[in-house]
């Protein structure tokens, strides 16, 4: 996928896709080791996930080479339910696999119950909790994390 996919949403249903969502993907689209993809309704995206398979911006740290990270999933409102979530998954582990990984994992908020529930449909099992503490302006959260 590219940014123009993406900007393609915003004039189509600008509701569930969004410049702020756009500015999100800007920063990352063109980045080695990310990838999108997508699920389309004709020339519509309903249903987008990404892959980093080089390093993990979320905890500042290399990745171990054979793992690849999912991420940023997201599916039309109007198209929840549907299982798209699970393709979606499913799509990204095949091109994982096609990459040479041989492990995918991804961090969901515990209070996004869909996402959780999807994944745990597909097979994936809670490693971690992470717990986040307000601690300033300047560096508003701290991350702890802790084994299940």
């Amino acid at each position: 996928m590219t940014m123009d996919d993406f900007r393609k949403q915003i004039k189509f249903d600008g509701k569930w896709f969004n410049n702020r969502k756009l500015k999100q993907i800007e920063r990352f689209i063109d980045q080695p080791g990310y990838s999108y993809y997508g699920i389309y309704d004709g020339d519509n995206l309903i249903c987008y996930g990404a892959i980093l398979t080089n390093h993990d911006n979320f905890i500042n740290r290399k990745m171990d080479p054979n793992t690849a990270y999912l991420f940023d999933d997201y599916t039309n409102p109007y198209h929840r339910g549907k299982g798209l979530h699970r393709k979606i998954i499913a799509i990204r582990e095949y091109e994982a696999r096609k990459q040479g990984k041989s492990v995918t994992f991804a961090y969901v908020q515990s209070s996004n119950r869909a996402s959780a529930k999807g994944f745990k449909r597909c097979g994936y099992v809670a490693r971690i909790k992470l717990i986040y503490k307000q601690i300033g302006k300047n560096r508003p959260f701290k991350r702890k994390f802790i084994e299940l």
